[in-house]
């Protein structure tokens, strides 16, 4: 018995000397993680993971449905580009494995929201400015796992749909002056991280897509589903003096729009028309479908509204993107107010702040950079907004209306004068 107790011990240290970490039961072992997309190991924008891109993780045991009794949830993990994984916001928040040796199994989605709840992450294409925001992106590949499997890949696949117009111009073109708008497409919903499963609101609306700084690339991401058979593409140039019109029908007529698919098209600008066919070419992280090609005529019916009525507010985002325009309205969440300085912000009476309030784009913001300030402009917007005297109105969606000008030295919006809370 000696014999073979001291033969075991040898061969557990030649194994250990070899570089294998020596994890027995009852010792805590933190999973190490990487994260890839499927069919690539880049994002969307063709660039890999960027520092501090934010997944959110779930641990449960092997074979049980995600639910209240697993044993971590929503667990926030950042990328590191030293050393090209995934890892905790803090030491206290590092998930282990269950330390009697259990198998369990890994979910994950991008990016990355604290109000996650019933295990549902909520969906809302409306703003497109930042694309990567609303990238949904959905694992659950890492199963039957355990503490002898330290190391982890979880490989993310898009839940969405992409489509990307490439641009060439006929003339120059201030990111200001042009705009690309899809009109009439579902943009609300919701994703189950349980299961992987979408839902869809009925209700639609017109998108304007992202367009990149010199107005050479154009992208909307969609939901699944989307039937654009009844929809129009538009390409607007100073505020709709020159407006061409495509009706998406004769580009997407094999069907609604495909999860995971990214449909390209190269768009080519002239004075009486714009001619956009597919690009076949590319290779990108998304399925590509068959090409086609078509013209649009130069239209003269009337454009869909464009960014800055009430019926289409610009996003915060949006607005800080497009200061120097007058009499325009943004749409956004208060969640403070701002002290002499963006420096100092507030979201109490402590300091009676009652010149301004901060807009932001989701509710509870606390990143200053992600706010925008707005300067009242009349007695009235002030009574009604201020979070000093009303301050049941942090975290409330209101549209205000004013100037995009700069306020405390970032962008901001001065002489607001007109507003209404969303309901």
């Amino acid at each position: 018995m000696k014999n073979l107790f001291l033969t075991l011990m040898i061969g557990v240290l030649l194994i250990a000397c070899e570089g294998e970490k020596i994890n027995p039961l009852g010792t805590k072992t933190a999973v190490r993680m990487t994260a890839e997309i499927e069919g690539m190991k880049t994002r969307l924008s063709g660039s890999t993971w960027n520092q501090d891109d934010a997944i959110g993780v779930f641990m449960k045991m092997n074979d049980e449905e995600l639910n209240v009794s697993a044993p971590k949830k929503n667990v926030k993990y950042i990328y590191n580009e030293e050393t090209g994984r995934f890892e905790p916001m803090s030491e206290n928040e590092i998930i282990y494995f269950p330390t009697n040796g259990a198998a369990v199994d890994f979910i994950g989605y991008y990016p990355y929201r604290e109000d996650i709840s019933v295990f549902t992450f909520p969906i809302d294409l409306t703003s497109q400015s930042n694309q990567s925001a609303i990238d949904l992106m959905y694992a659950d590949n890492v199963k039957n796992v355990s503490q002898t499997e330290s190391q982890i890949t979880m490989r993310f696949s898009h839940k969405l749909s992409r489509i990307v117009f490439q641009v060439e111009h006929y003339r120059v073109i201030e990111q200001s002056d042009f705009s690309v708008i899809i009109t009439g497409v579902p943009t609300v919903g919701s994703f189950n991280l349980t299961n992987g499963s979408l839902t869809v609101d009925s209700a639609k609306t017109d998108i304007v897509c992202c367009v990149n700084d010199d107005c050479t690339l154009a992208e909307a991401i969609l939901m699944p589903g989307t039937d654009l058979s009844g929809s129009d593409l538009w390409f607007l140039i100073e505020d709709g003096l020159e407006a061409y019109k495509v009706s998406l029908n004769t580009l997407f007529n094999s069907g609604p729009l495909s999860e995971s698919t990214q449909y390209t098209f190269n768009a080519m600008l002239y004075t009486d028309k714009v001619r956009v066919e597919t690009d076949s070419t590319e290779i990108t992280p998304w399925i590509t479908p068959p090409s086609v090609s078509f013209t649009a005529e130069r239209s003269t019916d009337t454009p869909p509204q464009l960014k800055g009525s009430k019926e289409y507010p610009y996003s915060v985002a949006q607005a800080i993107n497009r200061q120097g325009k007058d009499d325009v309205w943004v749409k956004g969440y208060i969640v403070g107010a701002f002290y002499l300085t963006t420096s100092n912000f507030v979201t109490d009476n402590t300091w009676e702040v009652r010149t301004n309030v901060a807009l932001a784009d989701n509710p509870g913001e606390t990143i200053s950079t992600l706010m925008m300030p707005i300067n009242f402009g009349t007695t009235t917007v002030k009574d009604a907004l201020n979070i000093c005297d009303n301050p049941l109105n942090i975290d409330k969606q209101v549209m205000i209306k004013g100037d995009f000008v700069s306020y405390y030295g970032v962008p901001g919006m001065r002489n607001a004068d007109d507003y209404q809370f969303v309901e």
